[in-house]
């Protein structure tokens, strides 16, 4: 029997699926597809095959797209099961992302922690630093806090722009979550703007960024800088350099 794109269809019926992984699968998150079947004969046929990822829900079709499944050399998991590989990834090339949280929650700590281990739990990214957590007085607004961290991700910028912001609905829309430099990606386009435009004129993403990475620059510009120079510069202040250990607020 010869198995190809259209002989083989997984279906995940959205019911019973939470809605944080619902809200990933919408933004095109990094899964993995894993394709078993009792009989090791079949399994061994499928082994290579192309499969069909279907997750639909009430509001219609939420992912859908073919990819191949995996041999013993490339990904099968510890059962022998093939995997299939991810979904939205480019699995050539690692990239280095910075991104910036803020919220004017006073459960803002914890929703940081919790986008920190959403962001580090999707397979292909890679939390490497946490900033600082920083408070920030606004002028026309509730007080506000603020935190970045880098992960290294296989995501796309357009993808991890997805993904950030079905992060920010899994977490009731309380956190913004802003791609604001992917080293070496440059884009300009109304979804996809790398590196963030504005991040240079606010002290809120630059002085946590360069309290986690001290050589950190964005574009040819030292962050520095960039803080040195911003104009909500004195209204940005350390609150807490374990908050991510431990309770703060």
């Amino acid at each position: 029997m010869k198995i190809t794109a259209t002989d083989v269809t997984l279906h995940v019926d959205a019911d019973g699926v939470d809605e944080t992984t619902l809200a990933l699968l919408r933004g095109h998150a990094h899964v993995d597809v894993i394709v078993h079947c009792d009989d090791p004969r079949i399994e061994t046929m499928l082994s290579g095959a192309r499969v069909r990822i279907s997750v639909t829900a009430d509001d219609g079709n939420v992912a859908d797209d073919d990819r191949t499944a995996s041999d013993d050399r490339n990904g099968r998991n510890g059962s022998g099961h093939a995997v299939g590989d991810a979904v939205g990834v480019d699995d050539a090339t690692f990239r280095t992302a910075v991104i910036s949280m803020d919220s004017e929650s006073h459960d803002a700590e914890r929703l940081f922690r919790s986008a920190i281990v959403a962001l580090d739990g999707i397979p292909g990214n890679q939390v490497d630093g946490i900033s600082p957590l920083y408070h920030v007085s606004n002028i026309d607004g509730p007080d506000a806090m603020a935190a970045v961290m880098q992960i290294t991700t296989k995501l796309t910028a357009r993808q991890l722009i997805a993904t950030l912001g079905a992060v920010e609905s899994s977490l009731g829309g309380d956190v913004d979550l802003d791609l604001v430099d992917m080293p070496g990606v440059t884009s300009d386009e109304p979804d996809c703007r790398v590196p963030w435009p504005s991040a240079r004129e606010h002290a809120s993403v630059l002085a946590p960024w360069m309290d986690m990475d001290p050589e950190a620059r964005l574009g040819k510009d030292p962050v520095s800088f960039l803080l040195a120079m911003a104009p909500d510069a004195g209204r940005v202040g350390l609150l807490s350099d374990n908050w991510i250990i431990g309770g703060t607020l």
